[in-house]
């Protein structure tokens, strides 16, 4: 016989162990959260194309450069042209400054109101000027033709009398042109009394 003992009649046997439980599972590794589906349908609140009258744009508004008002026109070129006569040439600037003082402004006489005013003031004082200085070189070399015709002379005068006149009308035009700039850029008529009124208003 084995060194067990069979199992007696009307005895029970010990039950069985009980089965093992299957390991736990290891945990899932965690999933992004996946969004809801898009729902299509309509809309709750209708979607304007435009925006409504009044309502602010959604673009700001484009910053352009502010440009200075544009000035009227005032007559102050032909004013301007009389500084001629400080060319550097014997005669040359005085008869330059009157010819174009004279010619010139003609823009500004169609313009109307001051500047045609300053156009018309600055054209007759430029033709005034211009007459009077030809006459007086003309006067020079006549009497510089006339006194040394029969002998040479000693003295300025009264050959120079032309010459001196001239340059003291030369001066008061110079005054005058600096006079009539400053009144023509500051908007006011520039009125010469002693000018020949050439032209008329």
């Amino acid at each position: 016989m084995s060194g067990q003992d069979p199992q007696a009649p009307g005895e029970f046997a010990p039950p069985p162990p009980p089965p093992q439980a299957p390991p736990a599972p290891t945990a899932a590794p965690a999933q992004m959260p996946v969004p809801p589906a898009p729902v299509y349908g309509a809309p709750a609140q209708p979607v304007q194309a435009y925006p409504a009258p009044g309502a602010p744009v959604g673009y700001p508004a484009p910053a352009y450069p502010a440009y200075p008002a544009a000035v009227p026109p005032r007559g102050l070129l032909p004013w301007v042209l009389g500084f001629l006569i400080v060319i550097p040439f014997p005669f040359a600037g005085g008869l330059a400054s009157g010819i174009a003082m004279a010619v010139s402004g003609g823009s500004s006489l169609r313009a109307g109101g001051t500047a045609r005013e300053n156009a018309r003031a600055a054209r007759n004082w430029g033709l005034t000027y211009l007459m009077v200085s030809t006459l007086l070189l003309i006067l020079h070399f006549v009497l510089l033709f006339v006194l040394t015709s029969q002998s040479p002379t000693t003295g300025f005068y009264p050959l120079g009398i032309p010459i001196t006149v001239y340059f003291a009308l030369s001066l008061a035009h110079l005054v005058i042109v600096i006079i009539g700039t400053v009144r023509a850029s500051s908007g006011k008529v520039m009125r010469v009394p002693f000018a020949i009124p050439f032209l008329r208003a």
